[in-house]
């Protein structure tokens, strides 16, 4: 109920704000150029595959998400095998060595420690031998200070704790790219923050690993 509230307004990726477009953009540019099955965790309002629609990119799209609202946007919306469920179940909903690529986008943040490696043993198992996983998710939010947390999240993960987690998991790291929530001239400030390393810490992270 907590997810179908926070998507009864369908949000077009034009409205995004300027990082969480580049960092769909960014998404996008770590996918195989040929044809791929995609499994996409948590599809939620569906910015990976709205982004797709729009440069007239196809892939073969698979999405699974708890919210029922999100499951019924995206078949209404998208071309793809769109279904209601658990992520933390998924061994159960599709076979081992089906996917070429799956994509995490802001989920992990949502997982317990204690139930993240089940996770990733799961995505392992369903990804084709060099099957590669694409994961975004916040860093340095400050929850332990008690910063508000208004989309539920149960863990702040560092860049450090991030890559330990794929490496004992059995992915390598191939690509990374890190980002800054900022809200006004995002740009310039995107640009300042290469020049002047450490003035911001970053909010965002996009990993691309490989199933060793």
């Amino acid at each position: 109920s907590f997810w179908d509230k926070k998507f009864k307004t369908p949000t077009n990726f034009s409205e995004l704000d300027s990082m969480t477009r580049e960092k769909i953009d960014t998404i996008i540019s770590y996918l195989p150029e040929k044809n791929i099955r995609i499994l996409d965790l948590g599809i939620g309002q569906g910015y990976l595959e709205q982004r797709l629609q729009q440069i007239g990119k196809n892939y073969e799209i698979w999405g699974i998400d708890i919210s029922k609202k999100a499951i019924s946007q995206a078949k209404e919306k998208f071309k793809g095998k769109f279904n209601i469920g658990n992520v933390l179940k998924i061994k159960n909903y599709y076979e081992r060595n089906f996917f070429d690529v799956i994509v995490a986008i802001e989920l992990i943040e949502h997982i317990s420690p204690r139930k993240i490696f089940a996770l990733y043993k799961a995505i392992y198992n369903l990804l084709k031998p060099r099957g590669i996983l694409i994961l975004s998710t916040p860093l340095n939010e400050g929850l332990r200070y008690g910063i508000e947390n208004l989309s539920s999240h149960v863990r702040e993960y560092t860049e450090p704790i991030l890559a330990a987690e794929l490496k004992v998991s059995g992915f390598s790291v191939i690509g990374e790219k890190y980002f800054f929530a900022f809200k006004n001239f995002y740009l310039i400030k995107k640009a300042l923050s290469k020049l002047w390393r450490g003035r911001w810490g970053a909010n965002n992270i996009v990993i691309k690993a490989v199933k060793a």
